[in-house]
């Protein structure tokens, strides 16, 4: 046989061996879909409550959400704090983090990452904040409060403290010098009876605080002097890299929840007051990103990254992981 018959031959069975080879591996290998498809759903949050309670709390939400997406499994992934709820969203280790109002403005730089839902609560997809007054006092405008003792909630609250800082700001009033007091008490009923019983001039609560008074007639002691601007209900983002598919996918199991449907009412039960889900996009929170950078020395130095210490193992079950053990911690997503 000549020499390039052979040699012809040869060369013929060596791309029919590696054709065959190749097909072999592209066989055995999962596809591009197959190989990103999620089976197990990480929904990421901080542990505004002890870590153990969320953990309870989310087990029915999970449980829905895996029938639903007919995923392996979904778990709930607590960070000490939004930054590294951030990283964690940016990193791929959470497919969905359920984040802060405040705190989002941070998370709008995350590669990818974008808002598709937000709660409602109340039949409200946003809430205000107050400043109240009693309604016997001679402060009748924001220009008033110069002078005047004021009560604050806490540091990181968006209605009792942040919002209504810059509404003083925006009003010629500097809340740093012009206010002769200042006291932080926690909890939006204890302003309120400071003001009647006349511990403070004036105070910071969220919009339907007054309805934590017991009585009709306390409740005409006090009177509203101004009110914030709308602050939108948390945002609830999706990585990047999730497919449109899978995004939908998500979405539309959030949406079928509802309060007054028997069938998904006990999916919410445990989820602070959230009576239902909308869509809702990044542009959505173009107002309080606004907010933010106008007023970001306020935002940084009051608010801060929200640090929180995480509860103990117990979190870590089947159905949450956790990045540290410490401390339990008390309610930290105070309006």
């Amino acid at each position: 046989m000549p020499f390039n018959h052979r040699r012809k031959i040869t060369i013929a069975i060596f791309l029919f061996l590696f054709v065959s080879l190749a097909l072999a591996v592209i066989d055995n290998s999962p596809s591009f879909s197959q190989q990103t498809a999620l089976k197990v759903l990480k929904i990421g949050r901080i542990p505004y409550l002890d870590p153990r309670k969320m953990v309870n709390d989310h087990q029915k939400i999970n449980a829905y959400l895996k029938k639903e997406l007919a995923l392996d499994d979904v778990r709930l992934v607590l960070t000490p704090n939004y930054d590294e709820l951030n990283k964690f969203l940016k990193e791929g280790q959470i497919d969905i983090a359920w984040h802060g109002t405040l705190n989002y403005p941070k998370a709008r730089g995350v590669a990818g990452a974008k808002v598709i839902l937000m709660p409602k609560r109340f039949n409200k997809t946003s809430y205000r904040g107050l400043i109240v007054v009693r309604a016997d006092s001679n402060i009748n405008t924001i220009a008033d409060l110069k002078g005047k003792s004021f009560a604050y909630v806490d540091k990181k609250s968006a209605s009792g403290y942040f919002f209504p800082k810059i509404l003083m700001l925006e009003n010629n009033i500097d809340p740093d010098k012009d206010i002769s007091k200042v006291e932080y008490l926690k909890k939006h009923d204890n302003i309120l009876f400071s003001l009647l019983y006349k511990k403070v001039d004036a105070g910071a609560v969220y919009d339907d605080a007054r309805e934590l008074l017991k009585t009709d007639e306390q409740r005409a002691q006090i009177k509203v002097l101004a009110k914030t601007a709308e602050i939108l209900n948390e945002p609830i983002l999706v990585r990047g890299g999730l497919d449109d598919d899978t995004v939908k996918k998500i979405t539309d199991a959030f949406l079928k929840l509802r309060k007054d449907n028997p069938e998904t009412a006990p999916v919410l039960e445990l989820l602070g007051n959230v009576e239902s889900f909308v869509s809702a996009t990044d542009k959505d929170y173009d107002e309080i990103v606004k907010f933010t950078d106008k007023y970001g020395k306020i935002f940084e130095e009051e608010h801060g990254s929200q640090e929180v210490k995480l509860a103990s193992p117990g979190a870590a079950c089947s159905t949450a992981e956790t990045s540290l053990s410490a401390n339990d911690t008390k309610e930290n997503g105070v309006k």
